[in-house]
């Protein structure tokens, strides 16, 4: 484990921030890929949009969202408490945005559960690039529990501290990444096609 020193009274950045925020550069542009072809799809096709002419349900992507924009405070907040020494906190915050996000993960199941009974990927452009988009979004976000579950064992174990941080702060990076993403796929796949 790498220990970062203070350097002017702040954290410097480490090669593993650095790294991830590269990481999270190409994500971000395989999303953005994604959605751009949705919109090409959408304005060149002729029609309604979606193309089965039913607009997404809002209730349960709203709640979604919620929870994930939710999920970021105490990710936010462990972040900071990690950087203040106070273990407990980083542990309780952690623990609270692994709960957030996996609800949301439950709540996408569900709208899955309830939408494939009406639209399925292979029905057309719009239902492809909706589980496509969707089902990348909810695997980066499987991704984020797994690190956030993975940093919280270890500062169980102790093993974080004021100058040993940076785990808890990449990994908060990456769910902060997640969180916005999901700000754009709202966006894009439910809200617009009501516009």
């Amino acid at each position: 484990m790498t220990t970062i020193a203070y350097v002017d009274g702040r954290f410097p950045r480490s090669p593993a921030w650095w790294g991830m925020l590269l990481f999270i550069t190409t994500e971000a542009t395989l999303f953005a890929l994604f959605l751009v072809s949705y919109f090409y799809l959408r304005f060149e096709s002729i029609g309604p949009w979606p193309p089965n002419g039913s607009d997404p349900k809002l209730l349960v992507p709203t709640v979604m969202t919620a929870l994930l924009m939710a999920s970021s405070v105490p990710a936010y907040l462990a972040d900071t408490s990690i950087r203040r020494g106070d273990v407990d906190r980083l542990r309780f915050y952690l623990a609270s945005t692994l709960v957030l996000g996996a609800a949301f993960l439950a709540l996408q199941a569900y709208e899955y559960h309830d939408k494939l009974r009406s639209l399925r990927p292979q029905d057309d452009a719009y239902g492809s690039l909706f589980y496509t988009i969707t089902g990348l979004h909810g695997a980066h976000v499987i991704v984020g529990l797994v690190l956030l579950g993975w940093v919280l064992f270890w500062a169980i174990r102790g093993r974080y501290g004021a100058h040993r941080c940076v785990p808890v702060e990449i990994s908060s990076l990456y769910w902060h990444f997640v969180h916005v993403v999901w700000l754009f796929v709202y966006l894009s796949l439910y809200l617009s096609p009501r516009l």
